[in-house]
């Protein structure tokens, strides 16, 4: 086209000149107008041909099209193949960031649900699914409502509120019972449309993990505080004995053997005190379990056997999966809590041993993910709403012999391989959940 351009240029300069002299004959001006108009239309081809070029450009530029080519101008090209390079690696390096952040949400075990304006839920990741459940989830997809199935409306209510930051706690029900949620809501927009992101996560675990580190700290104080008061006073009462003189001597036969039996039964109930408080030292006693692969089926018929005369009379039902896989507990310390409980089941079932109503502990394993779940359920008379607030309390029983530990370290024994137990409230008899993995 340059080649073009410059003989034409000089015809048309020369015509011009010609025409100025009056010295050009008519033939020779027709001829330098023809081509004074091949060269306008060539010269409108030209940039014609710049503005298509400039035109595919800016669409392969919006488009980050690095296989767009200017092979006819290189000054050009080499200019676009570091714009494409600059394309590449911000498109590179724009990938690795959502990859990064993908993988870090994957990973979090805390639940992230971002929402629209509409309150239709569009992303959630898979602590999410973990925490709230597939159904749950699929349902916020259609949209939340006061009407919603759960407890649901609760995270309706708090996307309702105008406020950019919200941050609280929720009590929210399941089938696995009651839970404690903490929660933070983030407004903000996202590409010029408002979106709402929820973060959710169960402190259900670390509170009760609290409460029983507070339940040990007050064990550990009171029975350091009373083993040093009831010692010295067994020490002195033994010591009493061996001073007493002879009958009749000081004391007749009479206050002797008073005095002897006051001394005696100081002695004895300091002694029983003293073991009464050492039984106490278990709650304040962290447990380090030592996790394997368990069979709950080998460690169920294990207790069973070893708790036969207790269980006598009563029918027990064991239902487990055969998907059932091994789980990752402490052996010792899981029988040791499937003893309390049956125990504790046995001796709430004897006062139900006569016809009609048979007496029934059922051992019923379940998956409800991501957690595998034991219910132990009896058909005793049930435990009262009052006593079930402080099941887990120690030192509280409503046993006349009960010493109010065996549920607290149970509870503590859970927790201490990373599971939990909770009291489920029926209509009849007592329900005890094991989360298991």
């Amino acid at each position: 086209m340059t080649r073009l351009l410059l003989p034409l240029s000089l015809l048309l300069g020369s015509a011009l000149l010609l025409g100025w002299l009056g010295l050009a004959f008519n033939a020779v001006t027709l001829l330098l107008l023809l081509l004074l108009g091949l060269a306008c239309w060539l010269l409108l081809q030209h940039s014609r041909h710049l503005q298509r070029q400039t035109s595919f450009l800016l669409k392969a530029l919006a488009n980050q099209d690095v296989s767009f080519r200017l092979p006819q101008q290189p000054e050009l090209q080499a200019l676009w193949q570091q714009v494409q390079q600059q394309l590449m690696q911000s498109r590179q390096q724009a990938e690795a960031r959502a990859q990064y952040l993908n993988a870090l949400l994957t990973q979090l075990e805390v639940a992230v649900l971002e929402f629209d304006q509409h309150n239709v839920l569009q992303q959630a990741n898979p602590a999410a699914e973990r925490l709230l459940g597939s159904p749950l989830l699929e349902q916020a997809r259609q949209g939340l409502s006061e009407d919603s199935p759960g407890s649901l409306p609760l995270l309706w209510q708090k996307l309702q509120q105008p406020q950019a930051l919200q941050q609280g706690e929720l009590l929210w029900q399941s089938e696995g019972g009651q839970d404690r949620l903490a929660y933070s809501l983030v407004q903000s927009q996202l590409l010029g449309q408002p979106r709402k992101l929820l973060t959710l996560q169960s402190i259900q675990q670390q509170l009760l993990a609290q409460e029983v580190r507070a339940y040990q700290q007050l064990t550990r104080i009171l029975t350091h505080e009373i083993a040093n008061s009831i010692n010295p006073m067994v020490s002195l009462a033994q010591s009493s004995l061996a001073l007493l003189p002879e009958p009749d001597s000081v004391l007749d036969a009479e206050r002797h053997a008073d005095l002897q039996l006051a001394s005696s039964t100081i002695a004895r109930r300091g002694e029983h005190l003293s073991q009464f408080i050492a039984a106490f030292k278990t709650l304040s006693t962290p447990v380090q379990a030592e996790l394997s692969a368990v069979s709950l089926a080998d460690s169920l018929a294990r207790v069973q056997r070893l708790l036969q005369q207790q269980l006598a009379g009563i029918e027990l039902c064991t239902v487990l999966p055969a998907e059932l896989p091994p789980l990752w507990l402490d052996p010792a310390l899981l029988e040791q809590v499937l003893i309390n409980l049956l125990k504790n089941a046995a001796e709430a079932l004897q006062d139900i041993s006569k016809p009609p109503m048979k007496p029934r502990i059922e051992c019923r394993a379940h998956y409800q993910h991501p957690h595998w779940l034991l219910d132990i359920t009896d058909n005793g008379p049930g435990i009262t709403a009052t006593a079930a607030e402080q099941l887990f309390v120690p030192f509280f029983t409503t046993k006349a012999s009960g010493s109010g530990i065996g549920l607290s370290l149970a509870r503590a024994l859970m927790q201490a391989q990373g599971g939990e137990l909770r009291y489920l409230p029926r209509p009849e008899g007592a329900c005890f959940r094991l989360r298991l993995s």
